[in-house]
């Protein structure tokens, strides 16, 4: 048996206060591919500078559309849960059944007044489920009527692209079959957002009930070669754009739990960063990408995991400067013959031939993005997962 997480995203550092919360519950909603007889919680209160404490928290399964079977989760045998700032750590495990193909509720319920600093956040909205309620405490399973999520978060913006966020852990784990596979997503905004990742999760866990996992180990605006980019329009000045992919890569697939399976499509930042936000002393080169690329293969191989790479997408938009889009695409046309060419990684999924406009190589297909020539929209996302082989992903298990 083996702890393997049923749900997972990453804290992401914002360096700045985002709500604050009082007598309000907020519930997380997401589909399970474990089976188990054990779950626990990772309680996160990573990036704030100030303590939190969770008055309750439960796990319930929802079924007709209800949260049922709720029960209390615990830390050192105490249902209100005392976080210190910048402090992570694992629930009591909670003797609790789950099984493949059910829905996943996590209740958490908040008293008296207190700061949020440490957030986990997505923006897809056909993956899990956030809602904050106006007030009360619902942890025992009721409906409640949520709030949208512009008015709880000062860095929510109010679009149809608007983030979807929670706090107060990141994820949640089932004691299941060592033969489960854990498979992780690592990236910048383009797997963060979870368009992709969200359509992938659809199709393996169709394909491979019980047997995999997929978990998000994307950071919007991450970079594979530098710490996050200094921006004066950002919350926290681009804190939220983490540290640099070659220091996080380690710790961030193997440190919760050992993947067996790592998906890397990174470097679009490394390439534009500079260029658009005038940081020319940080341009990279193809050359250099793919240097950083090999520290991925390198790790991910001592930990005896499979890592296949991914060609970068384009990002094409006719607001650019005269002259930005060329230099753009010369370093990631290199970048991407060198992924097709396979000196590196275990194999690679044409993420770039699935999105780029055949008229227009160096920009997506109008129907494939948010609307800024960048971010993969949801059939965007369905189009990449599209390029994955399951079957290989998995090692020629069968479905």
């Amino acid at each position: 048996m083996k702890w393997a997480s049923a749900f997972s995203y990453l804290p992401i550092n914002y360096a700045v206060p985002l709500a604050e919360i009082k007598d309000r519950t907020q519930r997380v909603i997401f589909h399970n591919n474990l089976n188990g007889n054990k779950i626990r919680l990772r309680l996160s209160n990573k990036y704030s500078q100030k303590p939190l404490t969770l008055t309750s928290v439960t796990v319930g399964i929802v079924r007709a559309g209800r949260v049922q079977d709720a029960v209390s989760v615990c830390r050192n045998n105490n249902t209100a849960i005392n976080l210190a700032a910048g402090e992570e750590c694992w629930s009591d495990e909670l003797a609790y059944p789950v099984t493949a193909g059910e829905n996943i509720a996590v209740s958490v319920y908040i008293e008296e007044r207190q700061e949020i600093g440490s957030v986990c956040i997505f923006w897809a909205a056909n993956g899990a489920a956030v809602s904050v309620s106006e007030n009360g405490n619902y942890t025992s399973g009721e409906a409640f009527e949520g709030r949208p999520m512009e008015e709880v978060y000062q860095i929510v913006r109010e679009d149809t692209n608007k983030g979807t966020v929670f706090y107060g852990f990141t994820g949640i784990q089932v004691l299941t079959d060592d033969r489960v596979k854990t498979v992780a997503a690592f990236g910048d905004s383009i797997t963060h957002m979870s368009y992709m990742t969200n359509a992938l999760c659809g199709r393996l866990y169709s394909a491979y009930p019980g047997q995999a996992v997929l978990l998000n180990r994307g950071i919007g605006g991450n970079r594979i070669l530098h710490d996050a980019t200094s921006v004066d329009f950002i919350p926290g000045g681009g804190s939220c754009f983490g540290e640099a992919g070659v220091k996080r890569f380690e710790r961030d697939v193997f440190g919760e739990e050992q993947a067996d399976v790592v998906l890397v499509l990174e470097g679009i930042n490394d390439i534009m960063h500079p260029l658009q936000l005038g940081h020319p002393d940080e341009q990279i080169t193809s050359d250099e990408l793919v240097e950083g690329y090999k520290q991925y293969i390198e790790i991910a191989h001592r930990h005896h995991a499979v890592i296949f790479g991914a060609t970068i997408t384009p990002c094409g938009n006719e607001e650019y400067p005269e002259g930005w889009l060329p230099v753009f695409e010369e370093i990631r046309l290199k970048t991407n013959d060198w992924i097709r060419d396979g000196m590196g990684y275990d194999g690679y999924f044409d993420y770039d031939a699935a999105v780029r406009d055949a008229a227009r190589p160096g920009y997506m297909k109008e129907e494939y993005h948010t609307g800024d020539g960048l971010h993969p929209n949801a059939a965007g996302g369905a189009a990449m997962a599209e390029q994955v082989d399951l079957e290989k992903i998995m090692g020629g298990m069968k479905i």
